[in-house]
């Protein structure tokens, strides 16, 4: 039978069936006498077993659903039902493309409360981790995970650095269903990228207001995320009022936390 393994950051494929196609990066290891690919391969590896109904044994995926759902519940305005549309029509992977305040972090919230895995949420600060932090802990009244800033607390959702999820995605990468990129435009340097081919992750979201890089990298996060599945610019925007929060999201945070709190 097929086997399927997680061991540090890559996928071991042993007995591939002879008919059915490699997926894109499974290279044969003379080392250890299988085939390996980056995490990243699994959900392709797992979709070409079961196209051809191959039966398999799969001990890479580590992660779980979550137990309950958000409760804390705000409208989606429309724009932000279509990004979470769009995505999922692109089986839960790509990029949402949206300006400063106009609620990226929102989006992935309902992404999370749709797909229910364990999820991983990666931000370039510990600011913006703490941010994330308070938002998710109020808006699913659940414990919150933190690796990073002296912090190694892994649960069901679990914010990180990108720093530290470099660090640490060998032994992370396959406890998590969905992995969220705050700021996803920091993705394409050299580390990062391999720290987002080093989780299983089958779902994937990016969120950014500005994709593109000084180095032209950013036709990267189509392999490391998925496409650009939804964008909308801030002229598109701000003649809708209230689309676009005063300041930074972290009002955003904050009113969840208040909603969450008077609850």
């Amino acid at each position: 039978m097929v086997s399927v393994s997680f061991v540090s950051g890559t996928l071991e494929v042993r007995a591939w069936p002879d008919g059915v196609a490699l997926p894109p990066g499974c290279e044969w290891d003379e080392r250890t006498r299988c085939l390996r690919a980056p995490g990243v391969a699994y959900a392709d590896v797992v979709r070409a077993l079961v196209a051809s109904k191959t039966p398999y044994e799969d001990t890479a995926r580590r992660y779980s659903g979550l137990a309950g759902g958000a409760r804390v519940h705000r409208d989606p305005r429309p724009f932000q039902s279509e990004a979470l549309s769009a995505w999922s029509a692109h089986r839960g992977r790509g990029v949402v493309v949206l300006p400063t305040g106009a609620g990226k972090s929102h989006v992935a919230l309902l992404a999370i409360d749709a797909k229910r895995r364990s999820t991983l949420v990666v931000a370039p600060t510990l600011d913006l981790v703490r941010q994330w932090f308070d938002l998710l802990a109020a808006t699913f009244g659940a414990p919150i995970g933190l690796v990073g800033g002296g912090e190694h607390d892994v649960q069901p959702l679990t914010v990180t650095t990108y720093d530290s999820a470099f660090l640490h995605m060998d032994h992370l990468g396959a406890r998590f269903g969905l992995i969220v990129f705050d700021e996803c435009h920091h993705l394409p340097s050299t580390a990062y990228a391999l720290a987002a081919r080093s989780s299983l992750a089958p779902f994937r979201l990016g969120l950014t207001a500005t994709p593109e890089r000084v180095d032209g990298r950013e036709a990267e996060l189509a392999n490391l995320v998925g496409p650009i599945v939804y964008r909308k610019d801030i002229v598109e925007l701000s003649g809708d009022c209230g689309h676009l929060a005063n300041g930074c999201e972290a009002a955003t945070v904050t009113a969840a936390v208040r909603q969450f709190l008077d609850r």
